[in-house]
């Protein structure tokens, strides 16, 4: 009986090692199918991680922006369905002048001679456009920032937009291009004494073919040097322009540093009524004249070649109680040629003021400019560089006369 009973003890210990063996490798198993498992998870979790930083890496480098993405004559900003935009333009200055008075002493100064910031684009629609234009100037001895346009626009199509607001007036081919795109530093004298600047009103435009037209109903329409806004009076100043483009279209741009390839040749006339509210030295003109407007400009250019001429006329029916109507006439022309190919260029100019009798105080009397200037390029129009020297002969109403001289050095940034 002991051997038997010995004998069942080590049967039942050999089960129980069997079985301790038996579970021990399952467990085994387990734990390597579990580890294989979780390899499998790290190796999922570690290729999920370089493609995550493989995405932040290009997308770090998409915001180092190519020129093209945020810039196309202006910064911009616009939605996928191009329902809503805004551009942001800048434009400044900087001038030097040196004037030498035949009466008088002679002065050096420096200005920011214009300083500007624009927004514009669309809200809801492509066809709803709205442009805002701030600018500071020191001419006058002054700095201080005003709004210079402020309108919107619905534009039906190319044949027909309707604009309301403050806004350039299409009257003047010299005022109307842009100050950055000039020729010489500034305006000529005659468009000084004839050109119809900004009001607050409405406009009709549009092209049809190769005639572009505008007609416009506004406010009084106030000189550079004449303040005020509103209407004082009953009437109210109404513009008509029309421009031909007889070749490929001129445009609004004295000047061009990239060759014409094709002869550019447009022709345009312009008639305005203005109810006079505000006095000008530079126009001769009182409130309460009354004034009837013409002009008639040509703008010519191939390959570095640019012609552009104006004249004008305005018919003064006056305020002043006994005082007969008067008839002032001036003109400009103007030839510029690109000594260089889109870097140097070389310019003149002659224009003239033919006062009928005095107005507004402090006005002198008729001038004859005549200028001349060098353009350098280093970015188009974009960054330019500009001198021109002008002579200035008055004839001083009272029968006298006297010569001016004057030089001026500029460079500007345009974006």
């Amino acid at each position: 009986m002991r051997r038997v009973g010995i004998v069942s003890l080590f049967i039942v210990l050999v089960a129980v090692g069997r079985g301790f063996a038996a579970e021990t490798g399952e467990e085994v198993r387990l734990l390597r199918r579990q580890l294989a498992e979780q390899q499998q998870f790290m190796n999922a979790m570690e290729k999920r991680l370089k493609q995550l930083e493989a995405k932040s890496a290009s997308e770090g480098k998409k915001r180092e922006f190519e020129a093209d993405e945020i810039y196309d004559n202006g910064f911009y900003i616009r939605s996928k369905d191009k329902r809503f935009s805004l551009v942001i333009n800048g434009f400044t200055q900087f001038r030097y002048t040196f004037s030498d008075p035949g009466k008088g002493s002679p002065s050096h100064t420096f200005d920011v001679a214009l300083a500007r910031l624009a927004l514009s684009g669309n809200v809801f629609d492509p066809k709803i456009g709205y442009f805002m234009q701030f600018q500071g100037s020191t001419f006058g001895n002054t700095n201080g920032v005003t709004m210079l346009d402020w309108w919107m626009q619905y534009r039906f199509s190319p044949d027909l937009n309707v604009l309301g607001g403050r806004f350039i007036l299409p009257y003047s081919r010299q005022f109307y291009t842009h100050p950055g795109n000039l020729l010489f530093t500034d305006l000529s004298a005659a468009d000084f004494a004839f050109n119809l600047p900004r009001t607050i009103g409405a406009q009709l435009a549009g092209k049809v073919g190769r005639v572009a037209y505008h007609m416009a109903v506004a406010n009084s329409i106030r000189a550079l040097d004449s303040g005020g806004q509103q209407n004082f009076g009953e009437e109210i100043a109404v513009l008509g322009r029309l421009e031909w483009d007889i070749l490929d279209p001129y445009g609004y741009l004295e000047t061009s540093p990239k060759p014409a390839n094709s002869p550019q040749l447009s022709v345009g006339v312009a008639v305005a009524f203005n109810p006079i509210d505000g006095a000008s030295t530079f126009q001769n003109v009182l409130p309460d004249d009354r004034t009837t407007n013409v002009t008639v400009d040509a703008g010519f250019r191939w390959k570095g070649l640019s012609l552009q001429a104006a004249g004008h006329y305005r018919n003064n029916h006056h305020g002043t109680p006994g005082m007969s109507a008067s008839n002032d006439w001036g003109y400009y022309a103007q030839i510029g040629y690109y000594l260089i190919p889109e870097k140097l260029e070389i310019g003149g100019r002659i224009s003239g003021v033919d006062f009928d009798q005095p107005n507004a105080p402090k006005v002198l009397g008729d001038t004859t400019e005549y200028t001349f200037g060098f353009n350098s390029y280093l970015y188009g129009h974009n960054v330019k560089l500009q001198t021109d020297y002008s002579f200035l002969h008055r004839d001083l109403f009272g029968g006298s006369n006297r010569s001016d001289h004057r030089f001026r050095l500029q460079t500007q940034i345009l974006f």
